[in-house]
């Protein structure tokens, strides 16, 4: 997540003046360790100010670890039903759906989580380079086309997040900066590095100079004329092995 990123989402949260006691799916939360300490904006920018709105966190990730609340693969029916129950108010899929094997049946998972006056928070990159972890897809889709890809959800907000360059990230420090030279090397000179790093470290010095973008949206699950949630009901879907 970009700091950009992270700060536009505590906005937009917000801006809905949800109560306290409001509770957050946060799907894909990684480790606490990855929160606080390698991307710590995660936590200041986004995840404490809101804390402090007093929204409840539930961190929600495939791999048990420190700071993962509940642990499961959403495309498991009996996970999804236990996720589904707990009438989420908020559900935040956060540069996830690019690391999956198919992220439309992801998004539907997600989109099926949701009760009536629930939000989805989702964000992907849109102009980044090649990171696999274990996979990239390279799903670099456009806001409109984000949007779409959750059927049933109606956009509140859509948005490019413009963030910094390459050269920007490595600049703030020594350290980044002497990483970012190691990089240059073992990309002009390949047998100084791993070979399956040749690609992502590459690709990575075409945002040298240009900004990394991100695509992100604020979906609604309305309610029908009936007064239930559009879509509601939907089956928890088939389990799907996933590259997480």
């Amino acid at each position: 997540m970009r700091k950009e990123e992270a700060r536009w989402m505590a906005r937009q949260v917000r801006a809905l003046g949800l109560p306290q006691g409001s509770t957050c799916l946060n799907l894909g939360s990684s480790t606490g360790r990855f929160r606080r300490d390698m991307q710590s904006h995660v936590q200041t920018e986004f995840i404490e100010p809101l804390e402090r709105d007093g929204i409840r966190f539930i961190h929600c990730d495939i791999k048990a670890d420190e700071g993962v609340d509940m642990v499961g693969d959403l495309l498991d029916p009996a996970f999804h039903s236990r996720l589904r129950a707990l009438g989420a108010d908020l559900v935040t899929c956060n540069n996830l759906l690019e690391h999956l094997e198919d992220p439309q049946r992801f998004a539907l998972a997600c989109a099926g989580l949701m009760r009536p006056g629930a939000r989805l928070l989702v964000s992907v990159p849109y102009s980044y380079p090649y990171h696999p972890d274990p996979i990239d897809t390279l799903l670099r889709p456009s806001p409109d086309r984000l949007v779409a890809m959750f059927p049933g959800l109606e956009a509140e907000s859509r948005e490019v997040i413009v963030s910094t360059s390459y050269l920007q990230d490595s600049l703030v420090d020594r350290k980044k900066l002497r990483r970012m030279m190691r990089n240059f090397r073992h990309v002009v000179l390949p047998f100084l590095g791993p070979a399956e790093k040749w690609r992502p470290r590459a690709h990575r010095f075409l945002w040298l100079l240009r900004p990394y973008k991100v695509s992100a949206a604020v979906l609604l699950r309305r309610e029908d004329r009936a007064g239930h949630g559009e879509n509601d009901g939907e089956g928890s879907p088939p389990v799907l092995k996933l590259a997480i």
